[in-house]
């Protein structure tokens, strides 16, 4: 048997982006440990579809709000190995006003969103440096131009923009680390929206005149991973609705 491919660390990979970025890292290679929160169902059916690709696929159960959440993700790496590849892309998207916003929104979406990513770059650190590997950080473009879902999601996601560039300077030249800004993407999420409400976005504000779907996002994020000069960079995919 020949040696094992490199280890891809993805964060909220049950579904959605997440299970985009499970799947085209699969293909491109890695093995992959992925985490998810409590849809243990959807994480099977990850697991599954990696199979089906040939690959080798993970699960841990971890609720990143909480440090042992962080911890068992980082026990689950350390099992199998090394990383090469940290995809931080477990987040939470609450539509918070101001007027509505209580501390416990808040702190949850510090959290997930900008705690949680730091200290796993933090614990995977020394195997992402010996690999020269490569950190690839989900954001939004709300989090380049202003969020329409809130203070805690626009905060969060505008934080790990900079959290990217200060890793970067930080981790280099052993680690890359950049991040992607994906705008409305077909998932739930967006399917839970009102029909009206998707086609004034699609039609009025998106001048691509499409709404990115999952695989488009992981293959995006992927190939910034390989690019030798890229660090500190946040590559916004939202066809063009803040260019």
């Amino acid at each position: 048997m020949g040696e094992p491919g490199p280890l891809a660390v993805v964060t909220g990979g049950s579904r959605g982006i997440g299970r985009a970025f499970v799947l085209e890292a699969i293909r491109r290679g890695y093995r992959v440990v992925f985490s998810y929160r409590h849809r243990e169902a959807d994480a099977r059916e990850t697991i599954r579809r990696a199979s089906e690709l040939g690959g080798e696929a993970v699960s841990v159960r971890a609720d990143l709000a909480r440090p042992e959440g962080v911890e068992a993700v980082a026990a689950a790496v350390a099992a199998r190995g090394a990383a090469s590849l940290l995809i931080n892309n477990a987040g939470v998207t609450e539509e918070c006003r101001l007027a509505e916003m209580t501390r416990e929104t808040w702190e949850r979406a510090v959290a997930i969103n900008l705690t949680a990513p730091a200290f796993l770059a933090q614990a995977l650190m020394p195997g992402l440096a010996t690999n020269r590997g490569a950190i690839l950080n989900v954001s939004s473009d709300g989090g380049v131009a202003g969020s329409l879902h809130g203070p805690p999601y626009g905060a969060t996601k505008a934080g790990i923009i900079g959290l990217t560039k200060t890793l970067a300077r930080e981790l280099a030249p052993e680690v890359r680390c950049n991040a992607i800004a994906p705008g409305p993407v077909a998932t739930e999420m967006w399917f839970a929206i009102d029909v009206e409400v998707q086609r004034r976005v699609v039609e009025r504000e998106t001048p691509l005149r499409r709404i990115a779907q999952p695989a488009d996002v992981a293959r995006a994020g992927l190939d910034v991973c390989s690019w030798p000069d890229a660090t500190g960079i946040v590559v916004v995919l939202d066809g063009g609705r803040i260019m």
